[in-house]
């Protein structure tokens, strides 16, 4: 999901902004929400104080008020790092200052084209919820373990399994280009798994997206890396629902 924010001070223009929005998620497949429409600055940053939620916002630079449009990104991006900041207005010689600033506007839209603004403000919107996914996507693949002071951030598409020995302690990742052993324990690590991950026995987890071939008979999993792996008779059945559900 993504918030979307206003900040406007000509409240004609902000109804504008506003019809322009309802009218695209109206007509659209999505989960983002109209979330805060203000005509103050004060106003917007009390809204986002009170959400962990990524936002869109589109602020005008010029608001007649104590923080002018950039200042405002600037103030956002304390509470809102990975946001998109778009600017809607007239004084296009400003777009420099954005850069000053470092508040990483996405966007820039001019209103000296108004028959343009509803297009752009919806092209800013379908770009913010393409990166917004992307980000998502990616961040779910990630597996970050912590050893020691340090963490080791993995791709879980490239582990295919992750077993443990009679130390109890300690893991083994094993991936296609080789094997390494860590602090930690499997039901610690199986929480932050994606559900492509099926534990086959008590000591060990499989990647599914790496199974190869799997013998009832046998009860046997084949990896592409060429390993292979039990399943338990307590496992069996959890590892054919999860077959099944692929």
């Amino acid at each position: 999901m993504i918030q979307i924010y206003l900040c406007e001070d000509d409240n004609k223009q902000l109804k504008n902004w506003e019809n322009i929005i309802k009218k695209y998620l109206l007509m659209n497949l999505t989960e983002s929400q109209l979330y805060c429409s203000a005509s103050a600055p004060e106003a917007l940053l009390s809204m986002r104080k009170q959400s962990n939620i990524t936002g869109l916002y589109f602020l005008d630079i010029d608001l007649k008020a104590g923080k002018n449009g950039i200042e405002l990104a600037q103030e956002i991006r304390r509470y809102d790092p990975r946001g998109y900041i778009v600017f809607i207005t007239t004084h296009s010689e400003m777009a420099v200052l954005t850069f000053r600033y470092k508040v990483e506007a996405m966007d820039f839209i001019s209103k000296d084209d108004p028959k343009k603004l509803a297009e752009h403000i919806c092209a800013c919107i379908q770009n913010a919820e393409r990166n917004n996914k992307i980000q998502l996507e990616s961040s779910e693949r990630l597996l970050s373990i912590k050893i020691d002071k340090t963490s080791l951030v993995l791709d879980q598409n490239d582990i295919v399994a992750i077993t443990t020995g009679d130390d109890y302690h300690k893991i083994t990742i094993h991936t296609k280009n080789g094997i390494r052993q860590i602090p930690g324990s499997l039901k610690e690590l199986k929480a932050a798994l994606s559900p492509f991950f099926c534990q086959c026995s008590r000591s060990a987890i499989i990647n599914l997206k790496h199974m190869v071939s799997f013998s009832r008979e046998d009860a046997l999993i084949t990896m592409n890396n060429k390993e292979t792996f039990t399943v338990s008779a307590r496992m069996m059945k959890k590892v054919q629902k999860a077959l099944e559900q692929l």
